[in-house]
């Protein structure tokens, strides 16, 4: 190689690598500019005790299939050396244990403990509360229309996600369509849609609705603390409580207040309580002051936020001041029912030992004792206050008058007046016209006279101005006594002012069909009811009236109660219920006869005792031999009987039994039919057979019946027994008969006769077969 050349390939080898260390240093220079411009565009590196941030968190409780809740974040910080992240922007959804609410706890920002999953709001926080239901509503119904949704606001609330309770200390406010209110500290369970306002609750309830004059008006109601169940609507408030509106105040020792879909106050319950502090209502109107006290207080309210009636029980007591007449009254129980957008009494139902004591201007006295009463109110006016329109009792009562001005100095002069009930009417509100009616009894005690007894079945009584009487009237199976005379009437009439008694008419309770003996007696005309207590026996003629026609004799009916109605021709027995008629006997807890229909039913343990048509065999003996003259009598029992006198049918059902000398059979329903035996004596021909004893002649089971008869046992699902040939025909389902000694025998049908031991067996190809079985006799 020349020198020239050599030195031409030197220059270009150091050209090429020059070139090579210019692209080398390019490189490195692209990759410094490039790493420093995406380390000036990335974001600030987080602080020195951030662990990591994220966005957009949610996790949720999930039992089973279904959400109980779930906890959004639009931002999560997690810390080094940390149990607990900062969330922001927080809602948490619950959805309860049903999917059945759409409760929302919102606030800014929460403490996330990881550890036990606690969640520490200490800013505000607001809590709405609504149903499934709701918020889909409310989804279609947009955010500006009306919500019936609860909501709470307070801060500093710690949520348990095992629990699922929220809780604070700090003050809570809270809203409902119905009012609003506010507390110290709350507690609210998410599993069981349940709050707990801690302590100072103080609630106002808005009357929403009604005329223009009281829409607004409010009820302020304090207490301790409260409980509120969302899903039942229920407020459960601790006391002392009061409540006041603008004409009534309660107080309780505490109230459980329901509200309605709307939240609108719906019934209100006011008790003693732990403390003990006994309810009592006071409320002002154009009639007069009203008091009420007792152990339990319920008031129930419409729509409107009217109260519409206030229930009372346990130790009643109450007062009511009118400008005629001052009433008290005791009681096991009462209600007050509203005049509606009137807020006055219309209807006063006392019940359970009441004593009330009515006391006119004059000082006269009436005293009322019964179990039940009622008191209806006149509808007041601009120019006329409510009144007592009329006072019913609704149990037996006595009502009792001293005369003051016939006393002397050893005793007083009275009239008592008893009755199974009262009916009294006002007029300008002072009592002008009693009646009592149901076994009423009339005492009249004056100094020196014997005491005097009247009872009756109704009666009435003139009032005079102050409450007293002038005259009473008795009616229906009146009897009297006075010292050592006694009498009995229809009607009687007792003259105050001439201190007389007049008694006209008979004593005898009876009918077209039946004569009553019992202890008591109690007619209702309106409805025609009649009723009688205490030892009843009833005796019916034949031919008559609603007792079945078993033989020509009469029927006797026992029971300890009868109801009766004239109306519809019904009566009723019931206690210990006993009809017997020839040879025919039949018991049972009632006995119902109808009249019309001609039909008797019987219920409860029913027992019978019917006669049974003579078989072939047995009317075929000579007429001295034993077995001619020897009855056949079939026992009965079963749950209800039923018999068509019309149709000579009883049907029976539920455990059905009937046994006889010879067989007994047990199935779910079985029909007797009966048929009427000749009379004795009678012709063949021409006999009326409508007086002779009904008779079974034919019997049908079915329903898994059973037929014993000594060692044979026969099994079906339906049995039909023929009297006259005592014959037995069991079908349906696998007809089978056991016997001891020769086997078993199925078939599609089987019949057998009780008076040899022939048994017919046929077969599903359609053959029948004779067989014989020694039956033992």
């Amino acid at each position: 190689m020349k020198r020239s050349e050599a030195a031409r390939y030197a220059h270009w080898s150091a050209a090429l690598a020059l070139l090579l260390a210019l692209a080398t240093v390019a490189v490195y220079v692209r990759h410094g500019v490039v790493a420093r411009l995406q380390k000036k565009g990335a974001p600030a590196p987080p602080p020195l005790n951030v662990e990591r941030q994220s966005n957009g968190l949610t996790f949720s409780k999930v039992e089973g299939d279904r959400k109980i809740f779930t906890v959004d974040a639009s931002k999560s910080t997690e810390f080094r050396n940390q149990d607990a992240s900062l969330l922001e922007e927080v809602k948490i959804t619950i959805f309860g244990k049903q999917s059945e609410r759409h409760d929302i706890i919102r606030t800014h920002s929460c403490q996330y403990a990881k550890a036990n999953g606690s969640i520490h709001c200490s800013g505000t926080v607001q809590i709405d509360l609504q149903s499934a239901a709701e918020a889909a509503a409310a989804e279609k119904r947009g955010p500006n229309e009306t919500r019936s949704t609860a909501h709470v606001e307070t801060r500093d609330v710690r949520f348990d996600q095992a629990s699922g309770t929220a809780r604070t200390e700090e003050r809570v406010t809270f809203t409902f369509p119905a009012g609003h209110g506010e507390a110290v500290g709350v507690e609210y369970n998410s599993q069981a849609g349940t709050m707990k306002l801690l302590r100072d609750v103080k609630m106002v309830l808005i009357q929403t609705g009604g005329p223009k004059a009281t829409a607004g008006q409010e009820v302020h109601v304090t207490g301790s603390s409260l409980d509120f169940g969302r899903d039942t609507r229920v407020l459960h408030l601790l006391g002392p409580v009061q409540a006041q509106s603008q004409k009534a105040h309660l107080d309780a020792g505490e109230i459980t207040l329901n509200l309605d879909e709307d939240y609108r106050a719906q019934k209100l319950l006011a008790s003693a309580g732990a403390r003990g502090k006994k309810p009592q209502a006071t409320s002002s109107a154009a009639s007069g002051l009203i008091n009420l006290s007792a152990n339990l207080l319920t008031a129930w309210f419409d729509p409107d936020g009217w109260l519409k009636r206030l229930d009372a029980s346990g130790d009643v007591d109450g007062s009511r001041k009118a400008p005629k007449e001052d009433d008290e009254f005791v009681a096991r129980s009462a209600s007050v029912t509203m005049w509606p957008e009137i807020g006055e009494p219309k209807q006063v139902n006392m019940d359970g030992n009441v004593i009330i004591k009515s006391t006119a201007q004059s000082g006269q006295a009436r005293v009322l004792e019964t179990d039940q009463a009622r008191m209806d109110f006149t509808e007041s006016t601009q120019n006329h206050p409510s009144q007592p329109k009329r006072a019913e009792t609704l149990a037996a009562g006595t009502i009792q008058w001293m005369d003051a001005q016939e006393k002397t100095r050893n005793n007083a002069a009275y009239t008592k007046l008893r009755a199974d009930r009262f009916a009294l009417d006002f007029t300008g509100g002072s009592a002008t016209h009693l009646v009592a009616t149901g076994n009423v009894q009339s005492e009249r005690a004056r100094p020196g006279s014997p005491l005097q007894t009247v009872n009756a079945k109704r009666g009435e009584a003139q009032l005079v101005a102050g409450g007293s009487w002038s005259q009473i009237e008795l009616h229906d199976a009146v009897k009297f006594k006075e010292g050592e005379r006694s009498g009995q009437a229809d009607n009687a009439v007792a003259v105050r002012g001439g201190q007389t008694l007049t008694m006209t008419g008979h004593a005898v309770v009876r009918d077209a069909s039946t004569e009553t003996h019992a202890a008591s007696f109690i007619f209702a005309q309106d409805t025609g009811e009649i009723r009688a207590e205490g030892g009843v026996r009833s005796t019916a003629f034949p031919g008559k009236g609603a007792a079945p026609q078993f033989s020509g004799a009469p029927a006797n009916i026992t029971s300890e109660k009868m109801q009766g109605n004239a109306k519809t021709g019904r009566a009723l027995y019931s206690g210990h219920a006993r009809l017997w008629q020839g040879e025919s006997v039949l018991e049972s807890d009632s006995i119902e006869l109808l009249e019309k229909t001609k039909e008797l039913n019987a219920a409860g343990n029913v027992r019978a005792v019917f006669p049974q048509t003579a078989t072939r065999s047995a009317a075929n003996l000579p007429a001295g031999s034993k077995s001619a003259v020897k009855k056949s009598l079939w026992r009965v029992a079963a749950e209800t009987l039923s018999y068509q006198d019309l149709e000579n049918r009883a049907h029976l059902e539920r455990n059905v039994v009937v046994q006889s000398d010879v067989q007994r059979m047990r199935s779910g329903l079985l029909d007797l039919y009966f048929t009427r035996a000749k009379p004795t004596g009678a012709p063949d021909k021409g006999s009326n057979a409508s007086t002779g004893a009904q008779q079974i002649s034919r019997a049908v089971g079915e329903g898994g019946v059973t037929v014993e008869e000594q060692s044979r046992k026969a099994t079906a699902e339906r049995a039909e027994y023929t009297a006259a040939d005592g014959k037995f025909v069991m079908s349906g389902g696998n007809p089978t008969l056991f016997d001891g000694s020769q086997g078993t025998t199925t078939g599609r049908q089987l019949t057998f006769f009780l008076a040899d031991d022939t048994i017919i067996v046929d077969s599903e190809n359609g053959s029948r077969t004779l067989t014989k079985h020694r039956v033992e006799k």
